[in-house]
């Protein structure tokens, strides 16, 4: 049996390497995994069992290319997860959507081009003393903007360049951000698997490794988890449970959790934290391609 991981050429060496601990998990079970970049035209994809999408973090400035890589990898191998989930889920406007459904979201504001000046509006109406502006396609901090209420000029130039790329978002800026950070809830088979909470560097509000951001794991409340699971069967749908999601959950207000980001495209998992999760992801990934 062949996995292939797909990964991408400029895969960030600062990151926590999920990768190394899942293909030992595979190699665990007699199984061959392969790293490969996504994008690299010599790559026969019929040649695999399955292909899990997992560092593709360079997608969010080839989309097109990405979502047309999905589809033909789908027809010839099969995809984990399912490239509608992937086609979805790679726009944060699905926030709308589970919002709809219930779930517990972040506030926030959609922009569309040629909204760019309503941020006045915006904060007239919502009270923000602070917001943050980001586009809705991007990975980790890209293109993401913090902006006081005093720099709304600077708001609005930052907002026009992310329209360029398609409709960009504000929320406001959440103290608790840089106190508590996020909590990150990772699901394997839409059941909990472990939790890790990311806290900024004093004096940023990126919570990500490579601006110093600070990861522990630790264990979050039935609520949470609640919200995890309760975004994961909305994303899901009919099908079967995704073969892995991540629920990154943060207080609006003090104990109110809300879901900032749902992902299940190419989210890191923190396998060197919690292995026991990486050999789970493995065993999950053979049941399912035991039983086509």
């Amino acid at each position: 049996m062949l996995i292939a991981i797909a990964t991408c050429k400029s895969h960030p060496g600062f990151c926590a390497n999920d990768d190394a601990p899942l293909i030992d998990a595979f190699r665990a079970h007699d199984v061959n995994a392969e790293l490969l970049r996504w994008d690299d035209e010599r790559t026969d994809w019929s040649a695999f069992d399955a292909v899990i999408i997992r560092t593709t973090w360079d997608y969010m400035d080839r989309l097109d290319e990405f979502l047309e890589w999905v589809d033909r990898v789908d027809s010839v191998s099969r995809l984990m997860n399912p490239p509608s989930v992937v086609r979805r889920n790679l726009d944060k406007a699905y926030l709308r959507d589970l919002e709809n459904a219930g779930v517990p979201i972040v506030p926030t504001r959609w922009i569309e081009q040629g909204e760019s000046d309503n941020l006045e509006q915006i904060l007239r109406d919502t009270n923000w003393q602070e917001l943050i502006i980001k586009p809705t396609v991007g990975a980790g901090a890209s293109g993401l903007g913090r902006f006081t209420i005093d720099r709304l000029d600077n708001a609005i130039a930052h907002t026009k360049q992310q329209l360029t790329r398609g409709v960009t978002m504000a929320q406001p800026m959440l103290d608790s951000i840089t106190t508590t950070g996020e909590l990150s809830i990772v699901l394997l088979n839409g059941r909990f698997a472990h939790a890790i909470r990311k806290v900024p560097a004093e004096g940023d509000f990126r919570v990500q490794i490579e601006f110093g951001g600070n990861y522990t794991r630790v264990e979050p409340t039935a609520q949470e988890i609640d919200i995890a699971v309760r975004a994961h069967n909305q994303t899901a749908g009919d099908r079967a449970p995704l073969l892995y999601s991540r629920a990154d959950i943060v207080e609006p207000t003090p104990g109110n959790p809300a879901l900032i980001e749902f992902e299940a495209v190419e989210p890191e998992l923190f396998f060197p934290i919690a292995p026991e999760s990486a050999q789970r992801f493995a065993e999950l990934t053979l049941e399912r391609l035991a039983t086509v």
